[in-house]
Formats: C-alpha cells, structure tokens, sequence
C-alpha cells in the first residue's frame, strides 16, 4: 500500500543542492526546514502566527505554529524561479516541500508511473529520483592536478608545432553565468515571426 515519495534535486541561490519533495497534497505554495533555512542564512519575514493544518486536521495533536516566511531562487533541472517564498516549518522531514499552489503556477503534469514530471511553464522534465528505475545518467571523469594538465596541454602545442591544441585537448575558462545560459530552456518562438513579409501576406 505505501509507495516512493516524489523526489527532485532543487539548487538554492544558485549554490545549494537540497532535497525537494513534491506534493500535490499540501496546500501551500512551497515550504523549507527551519534547520536548513538556518543553516543557509536565508532572508527572514515575519508573519501573524498560523496553525499548520495536517491531514488529521487542525485539532490533530502535537500542533505546529508558523511565524516565519523566506525566499530564494530556484533551478530544478534547468526549471528556474527567480523568488519562490516557503513557510519556515520545524522539523520538515524533507529540505523543501513544493506543494500544490507550485504545480498549479509552473504548469507541472506528473506522471507516475513514468516517475517524472514535466514543467509546462518552461518545457522540462524532471525525474523522480526515488524512483526505482531511475538511473543518473553516467559520467566520465577524472580529477587531475592543474600542473597536470599544464604539462598535457603544452606537450599537445608542441606536437602540433605550437599552432593550437589538438581536438582532444581543451582548456576553457567558464563562468556560472555561462554554464546558467546553457542550461536555460529556450522559449518557443512564432517561425512567422522569422519569414519575410512578402511570404507571410496572403
């Protein structure tokens, strides 16, 4: 009768990769364990005192209170919000919950039995990494030194007479702002928008 939980890795601030549950049964937009909203030293808002509201209902003993709400970008496999804002909630068993209101605001259709989810506000899909089919896709490589590499790409120069390195040796210098720009989805365009007048007017 029970089943695996919907889990995504969700990036905060650009820096920290945290677990994210996604629930369509809470009726919040989007909450965050206070250990970890500390921890991250996230901005802090608050609230008028309110009862968090279980499937028990809001008479269900032991009671949580809420007073407190923080905010921070979000990035789920290239999916990025800008300011999400979550409810501080003591003692959330996961680092972050996104709940209904979420689903609802990035247009996300969830299959389950596929086990991913697919982000109609901005063309991804993301797969739920509880599930037992999920397999990260295999990545090769090594970590070198920098002298290393160094070495490896000067003898590449002078096997090839000091005109460039070869095809199978590269140094790049990338930024985050970089790596951000690659991964953002593209934004679907008219291709009438692309032709000229003359093939456009009936």
């Amino acid at each position: 009768m029970d089943s695996d939980p919907f889990v995504v890795d969700v990036r905060l601030n650009g820096t920290d990769f945290v677990t994210g549950l996604v629930d369509s049964g809470c009726l919040c937009y989007s909450a965050i364990n206070e250990q970890l909203f500390r921890s991250l030293r996230l901005p802090s808002i608050k609230i008028a005192p309110r009862q968090l509201e279980e499937a028990a209902g809001k008479n269900a003993e032991p009671s949580t209170v809420l007073d407190t709400v923080t905010y921070a970008s979000i990035d789920i496999d290239g999916h990025q919000q800008k300011r999400v804002f979550f409810y501080v909630v003591p003692g959330l068993t996961y680092d972050v919950i996104l709940g209904k209101p979420w689903l609802e605001d990035a247009d996300v259709t969830i299959s389950a039995k596929q086990g991913c989810l697919d982000i109609g506000a901005s063309n991804i899909r993301a797969w739920n990494h509880k599930k037992a089919s999920y397999k990260p896709p295999p990545m090769k490589a090594t970590q070198v030194m920098a002298s290393a590499f160094m070495a490896e790409v000067r003898r590449s120069r002078r096997k090839n007479k000091g005109d460039g390195i070869a095809l199978d040796t590269g140094l790049f210098a990338v930024s985050i702002a970089d790596i951000e720009k690659a991964l953002k989805p593209r934004k679907r365009s008219d291709p009438k928008t692309k032709l000229p007048p003359s093939t456009t007017n009936g």
